[in-house]
């Protein structure tokens, strides 16, 4: 938190400012970098705001580690991204998580797409590349390349945990699944290069003919 801005020893790195309003103007509150910062992480490509807690995400972030507050020091895992979660005090802000998947592997961007509401975050990696379907699957597969995942997690007290891994339905390679938006207990997952002909609501999922043609798909 607020450390020294004029540095610039580290290139792409990547940094979240946190401005509020008071009437008419504006002043900036925080100046908030990864408790792990290294070069060419990009932290801040990704960000999610709810109430006094912030996300933000590092698709390009290279640890191996899994799961929630795992050894961040690991540099072994070429793009395997992290989300860090930030909760604010009065007008303090400190880091109360470092988020990775539960199933880390390079070039999965993990947490490309972030979603915040209250105390669910979901962070869609949508180069994960397991042949999975639907909801709570095998996660050890790479059998589809960049098919795309996205992964809850729930917060109690100040400890964050996951809580279901999300596969598309029709799960296929190139799909890039993961792009995310949630209101309440509804979660939407965007999948801009799935490819079947289906049109509407609930259309056959089965037919890959339409190159990129792109899906929604809507989780409670």
């Amino acid at each position: 938190m607020n450390g020294d801005e004029a540095d610039d020893s580290e290139d792409q790195a990547g940094a979240a400012y946190v401005f509020v309003r008071t009437g008419a103007s504006w002043a900036q509150q925080a100046y908030i970098k990864a408790s792990n910062t290294d070069a060419y992480d990009e932290f801040g490509l990704s960000l999610a705001l709810s109430a006094d807690t912030l996300v933000v995400g590092t698709p390009r972030e290279r640890s191996g580690a899994v799961g929630v507050n795992g050894n961040q020091a690991d540099n072994g895992v070429t793009n395997a991204g992290a989300a860090y979660v930030f909760a604010r005090s009065g007008a303090s802000w400190s880091q109360q998580a470092y988020i990775k998947a539960s199933n880390t592997e390079a070039l999965d961007n993990f947490a490309e797409s972030l979603a915040l509401d209250g105390d669910t975050l979901v962070v869609g990696a949508p180069e994960e590349s397991s042949a999975a379907v639907g909801v709570g699957g095998d996660q050890s597969s790479n059998a589809a390349w960049k098919s795309g995942a996205a992964y809850v997690f729930t917060r109690s007290g100040a400890l964050w945990a996951q809580q279901a891994y999300l596969k598309a339905s029709n799960t296929g390679e190139l799909d890039f699944f993961g792009q995310v938006a949630l209101h309440g207990a509804t979660l939407v997952v965007g999948a801009h290069g799935e490819r079947s002909f289906a049109t509407g609501i609930n259309g056959p999922q089965s037919d890959d003919s339409v190159s990129d043609a792109g899906a929604v798909y809507i989780f409670e």
